[in-house]
């Protein structure tokens, strides 16, 4: 039998489908963050937060997989409520002789019970015919474990085609099933690598930009100094946990490309969420700080209900360039 990464190689182009991506919406200008915003309940820590963890982890692996077989809301809600966001920005400290970059940000795919292989598939080819430079994927690839990725690899495997390939690094429920290394070792067979607290350097046109990879904020061990050990500060940063964004700024990262909050999943008539996953009030969109940009994407999948409400499901293209006046 065939391997999943087997069959990303071989399947014939005139067996993908694509669809047109037709709901776009401009993100807003960057919010001015100080550093002072804080939650008065920390979204990371205490029995709250754990409690809330280990329901997740039991319904992901025990309930849903036999509910969905007679009841699967999210297949058709993401296809109708999907949406690309876009942005164009100009980092300080960003590389003065980079042609500009095209960079499609997604995060929270979240594969397993809630999805079905060939609507990710239709999504994927659409957002490819977009023509990134570069793809960034921000973590959650998986549900609860890495055979989650079962029947999604040939699905994914289009996003290393990118000529500066695909990137990803690891998010809290990559670590869910004590087994993130298989997860790096699939999506590396089909070409999507994995930056684990390192960069690498990647050049595009006459210039050249460091590219990297934190570990999760709350599952991972996120290590700074083995970050920087090769190249130094990176010019683009992927962090799953936007609340990673201040310690990226202290060590002047132009910026930064994060997941996780789901933008809330759920917001009564498009309101704050109701859900607040970063202590330091990220939850969406374009911040600002010091000389530091983050992106914060709403994410692809859905966790622990198989709905979004307000929240729409999205990826995120974003055209770099450096400021030049």
């Amino acid at each position: 039998m065939r391997t999943d990464e087997q069959l990303a190689v071989k399947l014939p182009e005139e067996q993908k489908r694509s669809i047109y991506i037709n709901r776009r919406r401009a993100l807003q200008p960057p919010r001015l963050m100080t550093g002072n915003e804080r939650r008065w309940l920390d979204p990371n820590r205490g029995f709250f937060k754990l409690f809330e963890r280990a329901i997740d982890r039991y319904v992901s692996r025990y309930v849903f997989p036999h509910l969905l077989g007679l009841w699967h809301p999210y297949t058709w809600l993401l296809p109708r409520r999907f949406c690309l966001a876009e942005t164009s920005l100009t980092p300080l400290g960003w590389p003065q002789e980079m042609p500009r970059l095209r960079v499609l940000l997604l995060s929270d795919i979240h594969t397993g019970t809630f999805l079905k292989p060939e609507i990710v598939s239709d999504i994927i080819d659409g957002l490819m015919e977009l023509a990134p430079d570069l793809v960034a994927i921000a973590g959650d690839i998986v549900t609860a474990q890495a055979s989650d990725l079962d029947g999604f690899i040939p699905a994914l495997a289009p996003l290393a085609h990118a000529p500066l390939g695909a990137w990803y690094c690891h998010g809290n429920h990559d670590y869910f099933g004590r087994d993130a290394e298989k997860i790096r070792t699939r999506l590396g067979h089909i070409g999507i690598r994995t930056l684990k607290n390192e960069s690498v350097e990647l050049r595009h046109g006459h210039g050249k930009f460091v590219l990297g990879g934190i570990d999760d904020y709350i599952m991972g061990r996120p290590d700074w100094d083995a970050l920087l050990a090769a190249h130094g500060a990176p010019h683009l940063l992927l962090a799953h946990h936007p609340d990673l964004f201040y310690q990226a700024a202290a060590r002047s990262v132009p910026l930064v490309l994060s997941g996780h909050t789901h933008g809330g999943q759920i917001r009564f008539n498009y309101g704050p969420p109701i859900l607040r996953q970063s202590s330091f009030c990220l939850d969406e969109g374009l911040y600002a700080h010091a000389s530091s940009l983050l992106v914060v994407s709403r994410g692809l999948g859905s966790v622990g209900l198989p709905w979004r409400y307000g929240a729409d499901p999205e990826a995120v293209l974003i055209e770099i360039q450096a400021n030049r006046q």
